[in-house]
């Protein structure tokens, strides 16, 4: 199977699974769902009951307001209900509540005693009551209207809510066990019947709601499968035949597995590269090998025959003196040996040089304080400091106490740093050294700079490189800013080089 084909089936895959559990787990809470659902029912039905009876409510207030204002402009009205007879002032009650729409109406004197009344029937449980005084001269009426909430209100509650409306006075015993209430009056009960959520129709409508998604899902996956796969391996397709071509030109050629996937192909074709790419890499490291060690040879034979020279000259003119001047010998001779034993020391200091180069100890890592190794490595120099005149500037203030490393490899590191220093100074009007050491988070740094002209470009840019010197003419080796690097190396540092505006250079150490 290729990659192709198999990126196509891993992305519709990857698209239904999500959908299957997206499907499945509403339904598998379709019964919680249900229950949400008839909460809700029941909620709203409650919530739109409570609405109906407080407008109903609001509706009878206003009716009594103004049904009182009605018989307190009515003199006639009010005359005939103080004063009788009963026929007129039931009269008085009966139009009143005619005219306002209410099921019973009734006036009552100061007393309590009624007055009047009009409407059949006792106050039910369904029955709204507004009390309002009404004032006639000195006495005060009291106007009771009264409206039952009967069938009409019931539909109307029913419509709106959604369930079959009753008044109730056992709180909603007979309601049945799913149900919304509002509360009437004490001991009455408007109950909504709220038909329950099935289970069985969550479920179904959570699965056709989810089918078309799930079809459009997979559509939509493969054919996103079939874009990427194809974007995706087309550079897996290139990779692999140039890493089968590499291979080829550094390896015999082998015979492929005879597989179609790119994956495959591309493993085998790396496989082959690389051993290609190590046989290489032994190749040029053994050339390395090589180039380096003629390099070595190379300098090594330069350096020593430059003071063979004058050693040989020594020798030839104490032979020619001893046999043909032999009175003079005596003083050729502490002439020439003089410049023999120079020459010599110069060899045996090269020697010692490329000898530590080669053979620098493993550090011995101990707890050391940072500002003795800066006075041992300026306490070595402190007679050429002297006879030069070189101003000296130590800044040690924020050292730390202690710097875990081999104070003995590091000072000599120092040393050599500022030997360098001390050499570049040499002829200049104006000799400043500046050695500081500092803690800088959790490295501490080692600073010399000095006031000598400064690195030059080409040498700038490979400063730790050995044999690189500008002194080669007066016995530089190049190798003492190659040594330094190696020790700060070792100790799992950093040294860097570089020129200072205005004059100067400074070359800093971070442990």
């Amino acid at each position: 199977m290729t990659l192709r084909s198999r990126l196509v089936i891993a992305l519709a895959f990857a698209a239904l699974v999500p959908t299957a559990v997206v499907v499945t787990v509403p339904i598998l809470q379709a019964g919680h769902r249900a229950e949400e659902e008839t909460g809700r029912r029941i909620t709203q039905a409650g919530r739109q009951a409570a609405v109906l009876l407080e407008e109903e409510r609001g509706s009878l207030a206003d009716t009594a307001s103004r049904a009182a204002a009605d018989l307190h402009g009515n003199r006639d009205g009010l005359a005939a209900v103080l004063r009788g007879p009963e026929g007129v002032a039931g009269e008085v009650a009966r139009a009143l509540g005619e005219r306002f729409a209410l099921d019973r109406l009734r006036v009552a004197g100061a007393a309590g005693a009624v007055l009047a009344s009009w409407g059949e029937g006792a106050p039910g449980p369904g029955t709204l009551s507004e009390t309002r005084a009404v004032e006639a001269g000195a006495e005060v009426l009291t106007l009771v209207a009264e409206r039952d909430l009967g069938d009409r209100f019931l539909g109307r509650v029913g419509a709106v809510a959604g369930g079959e409306a009753l008044l109730t006075g056992d709180a909603g015993s007979t309601c049945g066990p799913v149900r919304a209430e509002a509360q009437v009056a004490p001991g009455t009960v408007l109950c909504i019947r709220v038909a329950p959520a099935s289970t069985r129709e969550v479920r179904r409508d959570l699965l056709g709601a989810f089918a078309g998604t799930a079809a459009a899902a997979l559509l939509a996956a493969l054919l996103l499968g079939v874009l990427l796969a194809g974007r995706i391996s087309r550079p897996i397709q290139a990779l692999t035949e140039r890493a089968e071509s590499i291979s080829e030109r550094h390896r015999a050629p082998l015979n492929l597995l005879p597989e179609k996937d790119e994956t495959e192909r591309l493993t085998v074709a790396f496989d082959r590269m690389l051993d290609g790419l190590a046989a290489s890499e032994d190749k040029r490291v053994a050339a390395e090998r090589v180039a380096a060690w003629e390099e070595m040879a190379r300098r090594l034979a330069h350096e020593v025959k430059n003071p063979l020279s004058p050693i040989r000259l020594a020798v030839e003119n104490l032979r020619k003196t001893r046999l043909l001047r032999p009175g003079e010998f005596d003083a050729a001779f502490e002439q020439e040996t003089g410049t023999i034993l120079e020459e010599v020391a110069s060899l045996s200091a090269l020697v010692d040089e490329f000898s530590q180069f080669a053979r620098l100890p493993t550090p011995r890592i101990d707890a050391c304080d940072p500002r003795e190794i800066v006075s041992g490595a300026l306490a070595l120099y402190q007679g050429r400091i002297e006879r030069s005149g070189v101003r000296v500037e130590r800044d040690d203030g924020d050292s730390p106490e202690t710097l875990r490393a081999d104070a003995e490899q590091l000072g000599r590191a120092l040393r050599n740093v500022i030997q360098n220093a001390l050499d570049a100074m040499e002829g200049c009007p104006v000799r400043e050294l500046s050695v500081g050491v500092r803690a800088d988070g959790g490295r501490v740094v080692f600073r010399v700079r000095d006031s000598g002209p400064g690195f030059p470009p080409d040498v700038l840019r490979k400063a730790f490189e050995p044999y690189v010197t500008t002194r080669r003419d007066r016995g530089g080796t190049g190798l003492g800013l190659a040594i330094a690097e190696r020790i700060v190396a070792e100790h799992g540092g950093t040294i860097a080089a570089d020129n200072v505006p205005g004059g100067g250079a400074v070359v800093t150490i971070a442990i």
